[in-house]
């Protein structure tokens, strides 16, 4: 039996069996979810509401709800079958560059990393994004410079940290020793040609929230400690895999090797450097490329405490975010989505609108078709207040919404709207958990 097979038997087996425990997660997914929802609705983002990423990944999400019609568990099935994909094509890069022992390997380590266990059923749009740059990984090393060049375009159209990495496929041209005329050609091409049909039909409006909002935004709101920690949580231990496997093919000189691990460092300090917040679902690309460096690195390397430290790191990265793996596969932490869920659909109308932290509230709409109050889907706080608390309020003073959620004082910390929540709201229901939720009604 091939070795692929054996890989390709335990995807299946990993998907089988995860598709029966998918259930609502304190994730972003809910809010591109809805969005998806939204665009099938009719609406189109930047537009008819704010959205601060490329458009592809919402796009793909309202056509496949179209396919297979609007359904949470489709969604989630959809990110469960992108970040397998991203193991087999870190298996196809290496089968390709190496051999298919180191493949496999490869392969089985990406499969027991936190923030796969963790994140691989979460459509944050990222998982999508670590696909399309695999497959130009993968299409560049077959020589398919043009295709390749292609598939990194539509990679930054899901994602723009994708463009981090694009220094990558010029060294690994330049390692190759393949020309990167084809490859520059068709990068280029393709990025004038999506950029345009973009623009033609978003206008200004998609400059201002994806890139405008991202650069030249002051407004910096904390994250909550299960997030801002997460890279230090989980990227510390691979921080150590890419160091070791960097020092291992510095000494035996091997560049392909080298490049694979170099990359996610140096792409890991732009993002922490770079950006106002950090999740650690920004570094799955990076995560990818320093395992197909440190399955390189345990196959080939002879040294006993090499291959000893691997193994002990990716095990005390596993013990170190049970707490994470807990708090993210524990379908008992959705009780209190089906809750509010619950309690919305029997306290409302179809008419009535709602109101709040945007992760239970786009999970909320999106399940039960109530619509978010003057459509801040993105009712994240960073962006309300980007926008200017005045006028936010002034918005929902006017629409009303019957129901306002909250998530641990993360309203109540601002005044604006602290202010306008104590006038003209009642605390209805308190849903305990972490984190713990507020309904508010309003008074009539």
């Amino acid at each position: 039996m091939k070795l692929k097979w054996i890989l390709v038997v335990i995807i299946i087996i990993s998907i089988v069996l995860r598709t029966f425990f998918l259930h609502p997660t304190f994730s972003d997914e809910n809010f591109y979810f809805n969005v998806g929802k939204t665009i099938l609705e009719g609406k189109a983002p930047y537009k008819d509401f704010f959205f601060a990423h490329p458009p592809l990944q919402v796009y793909a999400l309202a056509l496949l709800f179209k396919v297979f019609g609007t359904s949470f568990i489709i969604g989630k099935m959809l990110t469960l079958i992108m970040s397998s994909l991203c193991v087999v094509l870190t298996f196809l890069i290496l089968g390709e560059l190496f051999d298919e022992k180191t493949a496999l390997i490869t392969g089985l380590i990406f499969l027991i990393t936190p923030a796969f266990l963790a994140f691989s059923t979460m459509g944050h749009g990222m998982w999508e994004t670590t696909v399309l740059v695999l497959l130009s990984t993968y299409l560049l090393i077959k020589n398919k410079s043009f295709l390749s060049g292609i598939s990194l375009v539509v990679a930054i159209f899901f994602r723009y940290l994708a463009v981090i990495y694009f220094p990558f496929f010029i060294v690994l041209l330049y390692l190759r020793k393949n020309k990167s005329k084809r490859f520059l050609i068709s990068f280029i091409l393709a990025f004038f040609v999506l950029i345009t049909l973009i623009l033609s039909i978003f206008g200004s409006d998609y400059v201002n929230q994806t890139i405008s909002y991202h650069v030249f935004s002051k407004v910096a709101v904390s994250t909550p400690k299960s997030q801002g920690m997460q890279y230090w949580g989980m990227g510390y231990f691979f921080l150590f895999l890419s160091l070791i496997s960097g020092f291992f093919a510095y000494t035996k000189k091997d560049k392909l090797v080298l490049l694979f691990s170099l990359t996610p460092l140096i792409a890991d300090i732009l993002i922490l450097l770079g950006l106002k917040l950090i999740f650690y679902h920004y570094f799955f690309i990076s995560l990818a490329f320093c395992v197909i460096a440190t399955g390189r690195t345990l196959t080939l390397s002879r040294d006993r405490i090499v291959r000893i430290m691997i193994p002990i790191i990716l095990f005390l990265s596993i013990v170190s975010n049970t707490a994470t793996l807990d708090f993210y596969l524990n379908p008992s932490y959705a009780k209190k989505y089906y809750s509010i869920g619950e309690f919305i659909q029997n306290n409302t109308s179809e008419h009535d609108k709602i109101f709040g932290e945007p992760v239970v509230t786009n999970y909320v709409s999106f399940v039960t078709g109530r619509k978010i109050s003057s459509g801040y889907l993105d009712s994240y706080l960073q962006h309300l207040m980007f926008e200017g608390e005045n006028r936010i309020i002034q918005s929902l003073d006017k629409e009303k919404p019957k129901f306002i959620i909250e998530m641990e004082n993360y309203y109540m910390v601002n005044p604006y709207f602290r202010n306008y929540i104590i006038n003209n709201y009642n605390l209805k229901i308190i849903v305990p958990g972490t984190p713990e939720y507020s309904v508010y009604s309003r008074v009539s």
